[in-house]
């Protein structure tokens, strides 16, 4: 699929669920949300016919989030299915963490090809604030778990916010120095309840690098292509390497190659703008092979469409919600 921008769309990004057990900061509003009925969210079979519909579109990289994807009930049947599907060549997951240590074999024989997991702090006391009751513990052991079950191209997504975590850049640094992790800073982009950009906690990626060069010379990796947002360096004697996502103050929409899956069943052009098509009603209007077939072109063709040049910076909806 190509877009009205000449952008190739080979990416989906399918929420899960939008239960978390976690309510962090900048993903959930404070009173939490109203969550879904069970009946609104999409079965595994449903999500497999939309990726299984998507790969003859040429689709080929599937990631999962939520909410949190693994509180879902059979998650690792959902990733072995979709894994085996012919023409899918990479299926990855984000996640709190909280349960990787738990289900890291089990992740690890489903043929998931890699996890990104959200660490915004290496301090507890921070950590139990910005997620709103969460154990720094339980993500730290669960990364090591999964290094140890032997993943590699893990990411780690640190969403840096002045006067909250700023101050632990360094402390990030060392903690990939033997770690073969992609440390990866990611401007605030809140969403749903608040503006895009809450002034005092923004800190754009320009000031973030100043602070990493601070221990050391960045020296730029050769992106991969369609590799994802992130600009990547690496800092001489660590093992690891440092991203740099810069959604807010320069938007890199221009090579942006997703299509977006939220749990209750609408296909989104955009995580912040755009338009989107339900088609869980699609799904579930007992039509013919040929029909349904048919309209779930018609649908991903229509979403393509709909990607904009560069988002619009707001988005009504909350990010749990959406899927990260």
């Amino acid at each position: 699929m190509i877009d009205k921008h000449s952008r190739r769309i080979n990416y989906l990004r399918i929420s899960v669920t939008d239960l978390c057990n976690l309510r962090c900061v900048y993903c959930m509003p404070p009173h939490g949300t109203k969550l879904l009925d069970r009946e609104e969210i999409l079965s595994f079979e449903e999500i497999l016919t939309i990726v299984k519909h998507g790969v003859s579109l040429r689709v080929n990289k599937i990631r999962l989030t939520g909410g949190e994807p693994l509180v879902r009930k059979g998650i690792t049947s959902l990733i072995k299915h979709i894994a085996d599907i012919d023409g899918i060549d990479d299926v990855a997951v984000t996640t709190n963490g909280v349960f990787v240590r738990e289900f890291a074999m089990a992740l690890k024989t489903s043929g998931l090809s890699r996890l990104n997991i959200s660490l915004d702090t290496l301090r507890d006391d921070r950590f139990r604030d910005i997620t709103r009751g969460g154990r720094l513990k339980d993500v730290l052991d669960g990364i090591e778990k999964i290094l140890e079950v032997g993943f590699t191209g893990t990411k780690v997504n640190v969403v840096v916010m002045r006067g909250k975590n700023d101050d632990e850049i360094h402390d990030f640094f060392r903690y990939i120095l033997e770690r073969d992790i992609e440390l990866r800073f990611i401007e605030l982009m809140a969403s749903g309840w608040k503006n895009m950009v809450e002034e005092d906690r923004f800190m754009p990626i320009s000031e973030i690098m100043q602070k990493v060069e601070e221990i050391g010379e960045l020296i730029p990796v050769k992106q991969r292509i369609c590799g994802g947002p992130a600009t990547i360096y690496k800092i001489k004697g660590a093992l690891g390497s440092i991203g740099f996502i810069s959604a807010v103050s320069k938007p890199f929409c221009n090579t942006c190659n997703r299509l977006r899956l939220t749990s209750d069943g609408r296909l989104r052009s955009c995580l912040l703008s755009g338009g989107e098509v339900d088609v869980k009603d699609i799904l579930r209007s007992n039509l013919s092979k040929a029909e349904l077939a048919e309209k779930l072109t018609n649908a991903f063709v229509k979403v393509t469409t709909m990607k904009p040049t560069i988002h619009s910076g707001k988005s009504n909806a909350v990010m749990h919600q959406i899927g990260g």
